[in-house]
């Protein structure tokens, strides 16, 4: 698994909103692949969400969170299925339940979510750092 350090940077920087550095990662991406990147971006959100979530989430935790997200996507974002959606978090919180997500979807809602759980102003950079680098691991793992 070779997880690049663009890759890293491509979702520091949509976190952050700095769009002029995303962008110009992006076209590097596009030049050279991004072959490993959907196992880093499951990675992140998979942390992001249990950052997020406590051990006691409920399933109307999951769906407030949910509509929260969706009516907090940038304008422009594409619609995301809400049951798929509540379907992926509730799997990054038990591991053991099966999913059936369009790939696509998948990255949609895992991209959505990372940016609306990382976003908030209570994540710090090292909160920020310490979260990619444990991505970076167990995408490595995977």
């Amino acid at each position: 698994m070779t997880i690049s350090p663009e890759m890293v940077e491509y979702i520091r920087t949509m976190v952050k909103g700095d769009h002029a550095a995303n962008d110009r990662i992006e076209a590097k991406l596009d030049a050279q692949g991004w072959d490993d990147f959907p196992t880093l971006l499951g990675a992140v959100f998979y942390f992001a969400v249990n950052r997020r979530f406590g051990a006691s989430t409920t399933a109307a935790d999951v769906m407030v969170f949910v509509a929260e997200m969706r009516a907090a996507a940038p304008a422009g974002s594409p619609e995301i299925d809400a049951n798929a959606a509540e379907s992926l978090v509730r799997a990054a919180l038990d591991p053991s339940l099966d999913l059936d997500i369009d790939p696509q979807m998948a990255g949609r809602i895992q991209g959505l979510a990372i940016l609306h759980i990382l976003s908030s102003p209570h994540t710090t950079d090292e909160d920020l750092d310490d979260l990619l680098a444990n991505a970076v691991e167990a995408a490595r793992r995977a």
